[in-house]
């Protein structure tokens, strides 16, 4: 019976993921506006000059776009002229590549509405291949940099990334050429340090350990299993680095039941050593970095009795509203599915002596955890473990980037939907690190950030820091969000 079960759960949970865990989003709608152009020219010289000559509008076709795809190609929103204003790069996160404007469609044409943002910034797309390794990818984006920089008057290029493409640019910004050429680089839901979800061994580790109904541990685990299969470079590139020490000596692991968690779990086998070396080599490229975390709220960040209560009287609800929509592969429920995965990851006996609830991952936002996403340092993640709503406010002067901001009830796709994951939850947000900045819906932090790039100064983590980040008024955009 589990033979069957196991099998026929995998096909339905394997869709899940592969629709939206892990920012594979295949289910958006193409509704963009008709194809304005194809791909990018490979031009030089003095035909730079011209953006319009140099770059063409992105495809919206779907049939265009489900073409496979292995260069790093740069497009520009418009033909408007670039005029005396500075370009702004967007780039794209997992499978984006396949997407209308690459997944930035609502996002760039609410910017669009707003005249001050239009008389300083053209927009420019990048696409790249999502489903190959960084390290191959990174040459050809810094490549597409030079010839960006060219074309636009050798201006200083600003970035938006979303998830993985805040890795790639990071990456390439560690070439001191490319970086010269950055001004500043908003990066959403980026999983600097990695996350514990691309570490197969440990999270079926960690089913293996927490889970006790057969159904639960077949689903996971084989859902875990096949993905991972066909998506090796998730794994090579953005497992755990673990600045926070936090990977336990599992050894071998084999659950009794047909296709359960099994595997080794070793903290040299586990940790990206690749990722580790890339983050000790790039303490100043961070200070150009503003970083946006997001977490979803879970029942592993209540006390004992409520996380009882959601186990038991809630599931129900939980099923309902969550797993059975994860698995006719509704993204946001997705996350949330993985999300509380995330939560529960187990951590080694120092963390466990330490902590009480030892949930050190509990704050993520499906796919990122807030530690990742925001690019804390292994220091601030010794003194403040992010395991409660309280802990992100002690965040505030031990962040090392240029600017750091986190969100709660704000998943891995809010930044470019603006959708939240709680059906109670309202537009408008704060910033948990500078409450006193007010209420806005997620585009508006995003576009007021980026009107004041010059405003915005690097901080690096001082313990001794006592006084606030200074941080200028976030502008509002004139038009409203067009969020679903």
């Amino acid at each position: 019976m589990y033979h069957s079960v196991g099998k026929r759960s995998a096909r339905i949970a394997l869709s899940a993921l592969t629709a939206a865990a892990l920012s594979g989003f295949y289910f958006m709608p193409a509704n963009g506006e008709p194809s304005r152009l194809a791909t990018a020219q490979d031009v030089s010289g003095s035909d730079l000059s011209l953006v319009s000559d140099a770059f063409v509008t992105p495809p919206t076709k779907k049939k265009e776009l489900k073409k496979p795809f292995d260069e790093v190609s740069l497009y520009q929103f418009d033909t408007t002229p670039l005029g005396d204003r500075k370009p702004l790069l967007m780039v794209h996160g997992l499978r984006g590549e396949f997407y209308p404007y690459f997944r930035w469609q609502k996002v760039s044409e609410h910017f669009k509405r707003d005249p001050n943002f239009e008389k300083n910034y053209k927009i420019f797309f990048c696409r790249y291949p999502t489903l190959t390794r960084l390290e191959n990818t990174t040459p050809k984006f810094s490549k597409a940099i030079d010839k960006l920089y060219a074309a636009c008057k050798e201006r200083p290029i600003t970035i938006m990334a979303l998830s993985m493409g805040g890795n790639l640019v990071y990456e390439a910004m560690l070439d001191s050429n490319t970086e010269s050429k950055i001004k500043a680089v908003m990066a959403m839901g980026s999983p600097f340090h990695g996350s514990p979800l691309f570490n197969e061994d440990w999270m079926q580790y960690s089913l293996y350990k927490r889970l006790s109904m057969p159904w639960t541990r077949i689903d996971h685990s084989l859902a875990m299993k096949l993905y991972f299969d066909r998506n090796k470079n998730l794994l090579a590139d953005l497992g755990w680095d673990d600045v926070d020490k936090a990977i336990p000596e599992g050894g071998k692991f084999k659950s009794k039941l047909w296709f359960g968690p099994k595997g080794e779990l070793t903290i040299e086998k586990t940790t990206n050593t690749r990722l580790q070396q890339l983050n000790e080599n790039g303490a100043s490229v961070k200070r150009k970095f503003i970083t946006y975390g997001g977490y979803i709220s879970n029942p592993y960040l209540e006390p004992k009795a409520e996380r009882w209560v959601e186990n038991t009287a809630m599931y129900p609800f939980t099923f309902w509203t969550i797993k059975l929509p994860a698995h006719i592969a509704r993204e946001h429920p997705v996350l949330k599915l993985l999300n509380r995965d995330i939560a529960s990851v187990q951590v080694n006996k120092t963390w466990k002596d330490k902590l009480n609830p030892p949930f050190l991952f509990a704050l993520n936002d499906g796919i990122t955890p807030l530690s990742s996403s925001l690019f804390l340092s292994a220091e601030t993640l010794n003194a403040v473990p992010l395991i409660s709503f309280d802990s992100v406010k002690k965040l505030r002067d031990r962040t090392d980037v240029k600017l750091a901001r986190a969100f709660k009830d704000v998943d891995h796709l809010t930044y470019i939907d603006g959708a939240r994951p709680l059906v109670t939850a309202g537009r408008k947000i704060s910033d948990e690190l500078r409450p006193e900045d007010g209420e806005k819906d997620i585009w508006s932090w995003m576009l007021g950030d980026i009107m004041n790039i010059d405003s915005v100064g690097a901080k690096l983590a001082d313990e001794s820091c006592k006084e606030p980040v200074p941080t200028p008024e976030s502008a509002e955009p004139s038009g409203e969000s067009d969020a679903n």
